[in-house]
């Protein structure tokens, strides 16, 4: 294995490592298993020599780059959660190793392996697991968890909105599709995991930089779990049988609870320089992007 450690002891690194060998993960993603130890998170990943899926970095300078000018985030106030070192085999294709990184504060934003039967693009192939089976029910977890951010206060959503911005000037990828990408802390409000790329622009993969920091305004609405004015939230959200299974006070309260989500994301975007007309550009993106709008909910 070869072995790049930043802000961790290698003592530390090791130590977890052993660890992790007799522990079930706690979660998976689609290149990822995530090991909780005390207060760090290890992740076993398979594409750690990829940066924004495709563009090659055998040599790690990007990421390397990119773990620095993270924890140059962090201490900064930005709320990220920092990869703190890494260890890989060198010899494999795309690079199979373990990041280390802190524990995130609080639970995911939705969690997807709750939220998994609730997704409209199902799973083409059975034999493809990208979560764990979790026994949670999912019915009840949308409506507990949406009425929960529903009442995060609006200084946090402010927050999460500057940070966004932040993210995108440094040219920093954040993957507002999977919401486990997201964690919540009632003190520490929105934090950022799994950011491992930077965006096309770096990667001289476009020509030009998105000066208008379109991802913040696109972004600031993952939030909103249902359908509130965009087909995207429903698209994304629930699908046929889900909604099938919620009776129509649980729908309205859903609605009312996106409703607040809706509102406070609005504010916060306002209240960090955009204009409501770039804001309502960016909805009707949205609404292009999440198909038809005859299946608005």
């Amino acid at each position: 294995m070869k072995e790049k450690f930043f802000y961790i002891d290698p003592r530390t690194a090791h130590e977890l490592l052993s660890r992790i060998e007799e522990m079930k993960a706690s979660a998976r993603g689609f290149d990822k298993h995530v090991y909780l130890i005390d207060d760090y998170a290890v992740l076993a990943a398979s594409k750690i020599k990829l940066r924004n899926v495709t563009t090659r970095d055998d040599d790690l300078v990007y990421y390397d780059a990119l773990i620095m000018t993270l924890m140059n985030l962090y201490n900064h106030g930005v709320s990220v959660v920092p990869t703190l070192g890494y260890c890989y085999d060198a010899d494999s294709e795309t690079g199979t190793g373990y990041l280390f990184q802190p524990r995130a504060a609080g639970e995911e934003l939705f969690n997807d392996a709750v939220m998994k039967a609730y997704y409209v693009w199902a799973l083409k192939n059975p034999n493809d697991v990208y979560f764990y089976p979790n026994d949670t029910d999912a019915r009840e977890y949308i409506l507990s968890r949406t009425k929960y951010i529903s009442e995060v206060p609006q200084d946090h959503f402010d927050k999460f909105v500057k940070d966004i911005i932040v993210l995108n000037e440094n040219d920093i990828l954040i993957d507002f599709i999977g919401k486990s990408n997201f964690f919540y802390d009632k003190k520490f409000g929105f934090q950022f995991i799994d950011l491992d790329s930077h965006t096309d622009y770096k990667y001289g993969l476009v020509e030009s930089k998105d000066n208008d920091n379109i991802g913040a305004l696109l972004g600031c609405f993952t939030p909103c779990h249902l359908a509130v004015g965009t087909v995207a939230f429903s698209m994304r959200a629930l699908d046929e049988d889900a909604m099938s299974k919620l009776d129509m006070d649980e729908l309205r309260q859903l609605k009312q609870d996106n409703m607040i989500i809706f509102e406070k994301c609005k504010n916060a975007v306002l209240s960090n320089g955009f204009s409501a007309e770039k804001m309502n550009n960016a909805l009707e993106y949205l609404k292009i992007f999440g198909g038809n709008e005859n299946e608005r909910v």
